[in-house]
């Protein structure tokens, strides 16, 4: 992040105490010379652009304390002193409204700069809250990823069981199959059996002599219709029983492809969960090095901040100094004006003293003149006129240049 620009603070500070040594040395070569305010003695301004540095209140407090010590010295060696302390009045004036504008701008940054600073910090908070939402979110997925390879295992042990149910499933199929084949051959025996008892029957009534025989037969027969009555039965049971197992068969078919459907719903469910994983992983890094970036940029924003905090107790330092040059320039002008209002008192005291005087060398003048023409006569008379003439007119030369020297004061 660029750092903000600062303008060089108090551009031309030093303009009131240079203006103020060349007037000294002004008054001290030619009282007569004077200078435009804000000049130095090589008639440039004394105001600084805002490439160059003004000087630190240390280097500068001994040009401004022999400048205030000169100060009340200038009015007396200066003519025309309301000008002057006009001129100062507007160079104090114009350096206290610079001093202001840089110190309201100084300020302007510092709230700006806090701005920035706020939010930031707000960016920051916002970062480390989504940071710590995509944490418990990957700690959600972690365990939604565990529960998924449970149900795998689970669905893979239930696989074997659906295995073990088929081998089951054929063996009893080919027990039923067996089964149906002695049923079979049991019924083919029936049947012969059947046959054999029907033909015995003719011989039994053809032969009466194979009477016992035939109650052997019968006996037989009896005991083989038992013995199919049992195969029958056998065989019903074995019916029923595959009947049984070729339901669980189809229960335990459409549960393996319910139990199939649903494990491929779990390794799309996987799939898509790694990826939102990885996605998620991605996300963490990036955020990771997006936050490294922020606490880099909040390093050099307090890096800045403490510069800037520098610079500020430096410009108050020089504002509360360069205050304390606007009181003692307060102080001495104060002290000039006093001064110049004493002169003027002085000069006005002089003014009257001067028209008093004019006032009494005329009244003289005019006493004197009837008095000497009224006492000589003839030749002696007009010489005696003739000398005192210029006495008078000497007076009133007298007079009329100490009023002009007065005038020209005022």
């Amino acid at each position: 992040m660029e750092a903000p620009h600062f303008p060089t603070p108090f551009p031309g500070r030093t303009d009131i105490m240079e203006s103020s040594n060349a007037r000294n040395r002004t008054a001290d070569n030619d009282p007569n010379a004077t200078k435009p305010a804000g000049t130095n003695e090589n008639g440039k301004s004394g105001r600084r652009t805002a490439n160059e540095k003004a000087p630190p209140p240390s280097e500068s407090r001994p040009a401004a304390d022999s400048a205030a010590a000169a100060r009340p010295l200038a009015p007396a060696s200066i003519p025309g002193g309301d000008d002057g302390s006009t001129v100062l009045q507007d160079v104090f004036l114009d350096e206290r409204n610079d001093v202001l504008a840089v110190i309201h701008e100084l300020e302007d940054q510092l709230d700006r700069q806090q701005e920035v600073r706020d939010a930031l910090e707000r960016d920051l908070s916002d970062k480390s809250e989504k940071l710590q939402t995509t944490t418990q979110r990957n700690q959600e997925l972690e365990w939604q990823i565990v529960s998924l390879q449970t149900r795998c295992e689970s669905l893979e042990q239930l696989r074997k069981d659906v295995s073990v149910l088929e081998d089951e499933l054929t063996d009893a199929a080919n027990r039923a199959q067996r089964t149906a084949e002695q049923l079979s051959r049991s019924e083919q025996e029936r049947h012969r059996v059947s046959q054999e008892l029907r033909n015995n029957n003719k011989q039994l009534e053809e032969l009466w002599a194979t009477k016992k025989e035939r109650d052997g037969l019968r006996a037989d027969v009896k005991t083989l219709a038992a013995r199919v009555e049992e195969l029958e039965r056998g065989a019903r049971d074995n019916a029923d029983e595959k009947t049984g197992l070729q339901v669980r068969l189809q229960d335990a078919q459409q549960e393996l492809d319910v139990l199939r459907a649903e494990r491929q719903d779990l390794l799309n469910n996987l799939k898509s969960a790694e990826e939102s994983n990885r996605e998620l992983t991605r996300t963490q890094e990036a955020l990771e090095d997006k936050m490294e970036t922020l606490r880099t940029e909040r390093k050099n924003i307090l890096a800045q901040l403490a510069q800037h905090e520098r610079d500020n107790a430096r410009l108050i330092e020089q504002r509360q100094f360069y205050e304390s040059e606007v009181t003692s320039l307060r102080t001495v002008n104060r002290n000039i004006e006093a001064a110049l209002a004493g002169v003027k008192k002085a000069f006005a005291e002089v003014r009257v003293s001067l028209a008093e005087t004019s006032a009494r060398a005329r009244r003289r003048s005019l006493d004197g003149w009837p008095r000497l023409g009224g006492t000589l006569r003839g030749i002696g008379g007009e010489t005696t006129a003739i000398e005192s003439a210029p006495d008078s007119g000497m007076g009133e030369n007298t007079a009329d240049a100490l009023a002009g020297s007065a005038a020209e004061t005022d």
